[in-house]
């Protein structure tokens, strides 16, 4: 994906979310399992202090959700079907979604991530606006 697409942003802040969350649970379709696996040891290499880490629940579902583990909301959604405006929305088709947000992860642990200053590209110290994201990707709200 170019970060000229509209929903890069919602890429980048679904794959800082997966990093900079700990104990995050990741509930997708029963293939992803081993994939999610793969970017959590690698995120366990590059962060060996860490002690939790995000956990994978396999659903029916032909979304990818990332739920808070403090509460059980979901704060992250891929998906074709549009969630409530306090979910970051990513409106795309699982498959092509999670290539897109495991990229932009393996890319920002590769910088540092969530270590380094700044490293997280423009716009990323500040509160997410998920009503600008979806107005830009030109998507309705509910």
């Amino acid at each position: 994906m170019r970060i000229t697409d509209p929903r890069w942003p919602a890429v980048r802040e679904l794959a800082r979310t997966f990093l900079r969350t700990e104990a995050l649970v990741v509930e997708g379709p029963p293939w992803l399992e081993s994939i999610v696996h793969q970017l959590i040891v690698r995120l366990g290499d590059v962060q060996p202090s860490r002690t939790l880490f995000p956990t994978f629940e396999s659903t029916s579902e032909d979304r990818i959700s990332l739920r808070s583990p403090t509460n059980g909301q979901t704060v992250g959604q891929c998906s074709l079907e549009e969630p409530p405006m306090e979910v970051v929305w990513l409106p795309m088709g699982t498959k092509n979604g999670w290539a897109a947000i495991s990229a932009v992860a393996s890319d920002l642990l590769n910088a540092g991530y969530p270590g380094c200053l700044g490293c997280g590209g423009p716009h990323t110290e500040g509160e997410w606006d998920e009503a600008s994201s979806r107005q830009n990707m030109g998507k309705g709200t509910k």
